[in-house]
C-alpha cells in the first residue's frame, strides 16, 4: 500500500470512529428512560407534603425541589384551605422523601391562589444531597408525547403513572378563573396535586394540578390538567 493510500485509510478509519462515537453518544443522551429509571431519578427531587392546622385540618399533596438551597414548589391549594369562605394558611408544613419514615419541617415562603402555585423551603437541609429535576421547555411539548406523573397519589407515598399529552396548551375555566394548562391523558388523584409532570427523559414539563367534574358533579377520570413548568418557574424565580 502506497503512503498516500495509507494516510487516506487512516483518515477514513479515524473519521468513521469519530462518527460512530458521536452517534452512540447522541443515542445514549437522547434515548427515553424506562419508567423505573425515571422514577429512581426523581426520588430525591419529588416529596410528599403535609399541611396541618390547629383545627386538625390536614392536607396532603406533592411538591418538588427547585433549588439546591432547599426551595420547594407545589400548588397553592395544597398549602391553604377555606375558613369561613376566606383562603387561610395552615399552621405547619412538612415534607417527606419516598425513602423516609419521618417528615421534615418546611416553611411557607409565598403563594398565589390565582396561579395556584406556592413556594416553601426547608427549615434545615437534609444531610444527604438533594437534587433538582432538569427543566424542559414546556412551550415545546407536543400532542401525543409520552409523559409521567410522579407524586403522592392518594397519600400512599411517591408513585408514578404514565400517560400522554392530549393538548399542549389551552386556557380553561377552573374555579371561576382562566388557567393556562397542559391537558393530559393521565390518571392522577388528589395527592398528586403539586407533583411533577415529566417527559420520557426525566425532565420536568409541568406541575400536576387539577381534574374537572362532569355535569353531574363527578370527577372526570383519566384526564389531568397541569400548570406548564415555564409558568411555575417564572413564579419561583420572581
Amino acid at each position: 500500500m502506497k503512503s498516500k493510500e495509507k494516510v487516506l485509510y487512516i483518515v477514513i478509519c479515524i473519521s468513521t470512529t469519530l462518527i460512530v462515537t458521536v452517534l452512540l453518544l447522541f443515542y445514549f443522551l437522547t434515548r427515553p428512560l424506562l419508567p423505573e429509571k425515571l422514577y429512581e431519578k426523581s426520588i430525591k427531587s419529588v416529596v410528599e407534603i403535609k399541611a396541618m392546622a390547629d383545627e386538625n385540618v390536614v392536607s396532603y399533596g406533592s411538591a418538588e425541589i427547585v433549588s439546591i438551597d432547599g426551595k420547594i414548589i407545589t400548588n397553592a391549594h395544597v398549602v391553604t384551605y377555606s375558613k369561613l369562605g376566606i383562603i387561610t394558611e395552615f399552621e405547619s408544613y412538612s415534607v417527606r422523601f419516598s425513602f423516609e419514615e419521618n417528615y421534615r419541617e418546611v416553611e411557607l415562603v409565598k403563594f398565589d391562589t390565582e396561579l395556584d402555585l406556592a413556594l416553601l423551603k426547608f427549615k434545615e437541609l437534609p444531610s444527604f444531597e438533594i437534587r433538582t429535576l432538569k427543566k424542559a421547555d414546556s412551550d415545546k411539548v407536543r400532542a401525543g408525547q409520552k409523559i409521567y406523573a410522579v407524586g403522592n397519589s392518594q397519600n400512599h407515598g411517591i408513585g408514578i403513572s404514565e400517560g400522554c399529552i392530549s393538548i399542549p396548551l389551552l386556557k380553561i375555566n377552573y374555579q371561576e378563573r382562566i388557567i393556562d394548562a397542559i391537558k393530559c391523558d393521565l390518571t392522577i388523584t388528589n395527592g398528586n396535586s403539586g407533583g411533577a409532570l415529566l417527559n420520557d427523559k426525566g425532565e420536568i414539563i409541568g406541575i400536576t394540578t387539577f381534574r374537572l367534574k362532569d355535569n353531574d358533579g363527578n370527577i372526570v377520570q383519566g384526564v389531568a390538567y397541569c400548570i406548564p413548568i415555564n409558568i411555575a418557574y417564572a413564579y419561583f424565580l420572581d
